[in-house]
């Protein structure tokens, strides 16, 4: 039989050795407490993987400055915001509405042999005649700049101008296009001695009819033209000295309609894309030739677009100047250069290699307007290109919440869970 009082006794001492163990435990944990923990050496790896699903972009609201480049596709702002052709690829657009799929392609156009003038007037009006008009406009022509003057002195005399074409877009038109993007950098190359002068600037809004034909412009319609630009309020005025540093000016948006509408691309020297006056009745106001068949009565995408442009035409009129070179007294004016690089969307012909690479390109009007309001807000202004940098970090810090897609790709990541989260997209940089 079992022993009531042994079956106790062991009771007693089972709990008596849980008591020992329990009391040995604590102990243990409080000396382990006060001994310094010894830091694991971190080895040399990639950042740690993002904890989100796969394909899903990070959430930006927390700042841009937390992302590393080995685990998300978001960068800062670059270059003088969204419409500076030269900082952006032509890939990384976004249209106002829905256009469908259209090949990125982008021209560089080289404006050399802009040297000043000495001074002229012109003979019944006493109009400024020695000055230059270059007007740059991303016109749907492989023409993307022209430079305008006086012929001579006589106010009736058709004016001269001498056009600059873009090699890529003249080897490789498309059949219609869009423009997106155009941006200009100028710069004074003269020598230090003999560096002078003035340079006005002033990014246009309106249109202008300028034609070197005959029954064209005049020499003093373009003198009343350059008046124009010289006395209007956003007309900006430097010095020679100041354009030594190179310095640029983006287009931006000034006809949204038009901006979305796919239009005949030409090409210079082509007679197939010239456009009739007859077709156009504000050529007859102006009193162009209306006879296709005769010198003038044709004009190029360059002229009709100018006339009514879907982005803003930048005119720079280079005022008269000349100084003596060395002792043989030669009289020579300051040379500048300006350089255009222009992108469009384009359309081509089905089935060519161009016509394959054709994305479609995002859409946000919340997210052009911002970027448009931006750039408008500047005006005429020229900005330094050294300071494109610096003024990056100031628009990322400025702008830190905003989501910034490194290009196409990213923009297609984020745009969904943006929206979703009521955030407004900003795509590119402000």
């Amino acid at each position: 039989m079992n022993n009531p009082r042994a079956n106790e006794k062991q009771v007693t001492a089972l709990r008596r050795e849980v008591t020992r163990l329990k009391s040995s435990m604590t102990k243990r944990n409080i000396a382990s407490r006060r001994r310094p923990v010894q830091p694991r050496r971190a080895t040399l790896r990639m950042p740690a993987p993002s904890s989100m699903p796969r394909g899903v972009m990070p959430d930006m609201s927390k700042g841009n400055w937390g992302q590393s480049p080995a685990t998300s596709n978001v960068i800062a702002p670059r270059g003088f915001g969204y419409y500076d052709a030269f900082a952006h690829d032509p890939t990384s657009v976004a249209t106002y509405q829905s256009i469908g799929p259209a090949t990125p392609i982008v021209g560089t156009t080289i404006c050399n042999k802009l040297m000043t003038k000495k001074p002229s007037t012109l003979a019944t009006s006493s109009l400024e005649a020695g000055a230059i008009l270059l007007i740059v406009y991303p016109a749907l022509i492989d023409t993307q700049a022209a430079a305008y003057t006086c012929s001579s002195t006589v106010d009736t005399d058709i004016i001269q101008s001498t056009p600059y074409n873009s090699p890529q877009l003249k080897a490789d038109f498309p059949s219609s296009a869009i423009p997106t993007r155009c941006s200009l950098r100028i710069r004074n190359w003269t020598q230090q001695v003999g560096v002078g002068g003035i340079v006005r600037v002033l990014r246009m809004t309106t249109g202008v009819g300028l034609l070197d034909a005959p029954s064209g412009t005049d020499n003093q319609a373009l003198a009343l033209l350059m008046e124009a630009i010289r006395v209007h309020s956003r007309t900006r005025t430097y010095g020679g000295e100041e354009m030594c540093d190179s310095q640029q000016k983006n287009c931006t948006v000034v006809d949204q309609s038009r901006a979305t509408r796919f239009d005949d691309f030409g090409a210079s020297g082509n007679s197939a894309t010239l456009v009739h006056n007859d077709l156009l009745p504000w050529t007859k106001d102006l009193g162009w030739e209306q006879d296709p068949t005769l010198p003038g009565g044709q004009i190029s995408n360059f002229t009709v677009g100018l006339h009514d442009p879907s982005f803003t035409p930048i005119a720079i009129l280079f005022e008269p100047f000349v100084y003596s070179s060395g002792t043989t007294a030669v009289v020579l004016g300051n040379q500048y250069e300006v350089n255009v690089r222009s992108q469009f969307l384009a359309h081509y012909d089905q089935g060519t290699m161009l016509a394959n690479m054709a994305i479609d390109p995002p859409s946000d009007q919340n997210g052009l307007n911002k970027h448009r309001n931006n750039e408008e807000a500047k005006g005429s202004t020229l900005e330094r290109v050294a300071d494109s940098l610096k003024h990056g970090i100031e628009n990322a810090w400025a702008h830190k919440g905003d989501i910034i897609p490194a290009g196409y790709a990213a923009y297609k990541f984020a745009a969904p869970y943006l929206s979703k989260s009521g955030k407004a997209v900003a795509f590119m940089p402000k």
